[in-house]
């Protein structure tokens, strides 16, 4: 990491939010060949796989804030790679992948896998499998954390 370990960092929240930048930086670095950035990425794939297109939807899948993610989807839309359709009900839209954007995903998925790959090196097998865990773990920390503060 760097030279740093994690246990350097002060919070729980510093910690991730650092390897969250360093993941990110890694997967823009391989997935600039695709002329693609690694959020754009991660929403592409996202919404090539997700049942509900709406936005609140989407936003709720990626862990982002409406503001972030209609920023996000704006560029996209700027890019070709998504558009938006009025879903059946009238207050909610659907976006989906164009050609472009099923294109772009098909171009940058084999980068994407290389980088997975490279980072899958630096780990055993059960510290992959940790790691999974882990984040799971984090997650449903957050968000039951969320749920106590909200009462």
């Amino acid at each position: 990491m760097n030279g740093r370990r994690i246990e350097d960092a002060p919070c729980a929240l510093a910690a991730t939010r650092r390897t969250a930048r360093l993941m990110t930086q890694f997967y823009d670095a391989c997935l600039s060949e695709a002329g693609i950035e690694a959020a754009q990425f991660a929403l592409l794939m996202t919404l090539d796989a997700a049942q509900d297109k709406g936005q609140a939807s989407l936003g709720q899948m990626l862990g982002m804030d409406k503001t972030t993610l209609s920023r996000n989807l704006k560029l996209l839309r700027e890019r070709g790679w998504v558009e938006s359709a009025p879903g059946k009900d009238a207050r909610r839209r659907s976006i989906s992948l164009t050609a472009a954007g099923r294109a772009k995903l098909r171009e940058a998925r084999p980068a994407w896998r290389r980088a997975g790959e490279e980072l899958r090196k630096g780990m055993t097998e059960r510290e992959w499998a940790g790691m999974w865990a882990s984040l799971e773990a984090m997650n449903k920390a957050v968000a039951g954390a969320g749920e106590r503060k909200q009462e």
